[in-house]
């Protein structure tokens, strides 16, 4: 009996699953009909018109599949209704093709169709009508919508009072205003699509905006080019880009500007600039004469520094002559040592991050041109001190000082990296020296495993390069980790 009774429910639940199968199936495939106006083809009336494209049915791309033949069924239009098996919400292309247009192999000299499999004109379960189409015409089949989440964090700029987080930021609001806009963002590049705040969070949770913006397009993906708007004004950013890859898609949360809170100065800062420049330091040889040109104090030249930092590159009109130069920004030798110094007070609200240049008589030929010493400011105080550059960014000189002993950054002081170089030496009077490239907002963590361990904190090395670590036994890991 038990034998029997297994043998008779695994036979009924094998027909059931058959029956299941056989159900999903069915519901694979989908009754699409095209329909397409053929009184646009100039190169006569056609007595043959076929349907073909990205799908199996089709060959695919076959010139002339006999499975997908249209009926004429009324004049120039040309209709049929085939079972295509792609599941719905397959991106399918299209063309049509006849028997009249042998000059270019039978198609439309348009470019592909596309349409949504199973979601455009339905008209019960497994079938699709689409719009009438005309022949080599731009295709007027519906475009899908795919909803895009954009985020932007206004932290740095609440942090500046250069934007009011009190969520009032319809268009218009010259106070609170978030916008997005780009590439199929509402109307394209123009006031942009409203972002808000969720005010009901706390601390810098109120400085995100947030808004679902509808992005009309077939995913393969899209690419969306965009940029934030504050108060009506651009991000000063090149354009942002997003690849749209689902139709329901959140991006990921940037700063607005690119600017964290950490990255800018929270008060103003002096910082010293000096560089290494002997006598007969050659320049570029691009903005004086065809050869370089040597550096000639005595005969009375001048050594001059430009920044971002720095009346905005003077305006962007540098260079210019030197007698439009403000005094304040040569750079003045101690005494004949060949190194040349000055000091500036940065500003408030400034990256931490300085872009900047040096030019003999003020000209721009310390190397090509926006190739600049790119350095951070990387302590916080009144005053900061740059490690010295050397013209040009040729190698350190000898018994110069090498401003980082660290790996990776010692011949070269073109671009700073913005932090790490993590380095642990041998044990020493108990303690473990630990140094990096730091920087405000970096702190050094510590781990007692690398699976499934928790990370600490060290607060106490936010802004600095250097730590002594007692020995505490065991297995100790260390990494550095950005605020956010």
């Amino acid at each position: 009996m038990k034998t029997i009774l297994q043998h008779w429910l695994s036979r009924r639940w094998f027909s059931v699953g058959m029956s299941l199968v056989a159900a999903l199936a069915a519901q694979a495939s989908t009754q699409v009909t095209f329909t397409v106006d053929m009184s646009t083809e100039t190169l006569g009336t056609p007595t043959a018109v076929y349907v073909t494209g990205s799908f199996p049915e089709a060959g695919p791309w076959s010139e002339y599949p006999a499975s997908l033949a249209m009926i004429n069924v009324s004049g120039t239009i040309w209709s049929n209704t085939f079972t295509l098996s792609d599941p719905a919400g397959t991106v399918e292309q299209v063309k049509f093709t006849d028997n009249v247009s042998a000059d270019n192999g039978g198609w439309e000299p348009s470019a592909n169709r596309e349409f949504l499999m199973g979601t455009t004109g339905t008209i019960g379960p497994g079938t699709e009508v689409l719009p009438l189409a005309t022949w080599n015409t731009t295709s007027t089949w519906p475009t899908p919508t795919n909803w895009v989440t954009f985020q932007v964090d206004m932290s740095a700029q609440v942090l500046l009072n250069t934007f009011t987080n009190d969520n009032s930021n319809a268009l218009g609001d010259p106070n609170g205003s978030i916008t997005v806009s780009g590439d199929l963002i509402g109307s394209g590049w123009d006031n942009g699509w409203p972002l808000t705040n969720n005010p009901s969070l706390s601390g810098n949770a109120t400085n995100i905006y947030s808004g679902v913006v509808p992005i009309p397009g077939f995913l393969g993906p899209i690419t969306v080019n965009y940029k934030f708007r504050m108060n009506g004004g651009w991000e000063g950013v090149p354009n942002r880009v997003a690849s749209i890859t689902s139709s329901s898609q959140v991006l990921p949360l940037v700063f607005y500007n690119n600017n964290s809170p950490y990255d800018l100065l929270s008060a103003p800062i002096t910082v010293t600039f000096s560089i290494y420049m002997p006598d007969g330091t050659l320049d570029d040889g691009n903005n004086i004469t065809d050869a370089p040109y040597p550096f000639d104090p005595e005969g009375g030249d001048t050594l001059w520094i430009n920044a971002d930092f720095l009346n905005n590159w003077n305006n962007t009109s540098w260079p210019g002559p030197v007698g439009n130069f403000p005094a304040a920004q040569q750079m003045i030798e101690v005494g004949t040592s060949g190194v040349y110094t000055n000091s500036f007070l940065v500003p408030k609200g400034n990256s931490i991050v300085l872009t900047y240049k040096y030019g003999i008589d003020s000209i721009d030929d310390e190397n090509g041109f926006a190739t600049n010493h790119v350095r951070e400011i990387r302590s916080y105080g009144p005053t900061y001190a740059m490690p010295q550059d050397v013209w040009s960014w040729s190698v350190l000189q000898p018994g110069n000082g090498n401003p980082y002993p660290l790996a990776g950054i010692a011949s070269t002081n073109i671009v700073e990296p913005d932090f790490g170089y993590l380095a642990i030496q041998p044990l020493s009077g108990g303690k473990f020296p630990i140094t990096w490239l730091g920087r405000p907002a970096v702190l050094l963590q510590n781990s007692s495993s690398l699976s499934g361990g928790s990370w600490t904190d060290n607060s106490a090395t936010d802004g600095t390069q250097a730590t002594n670590w007692p020995n505490a036994g065991g297995n100790q890991f260390f990494r550095l980790m950005e605020k956010q």
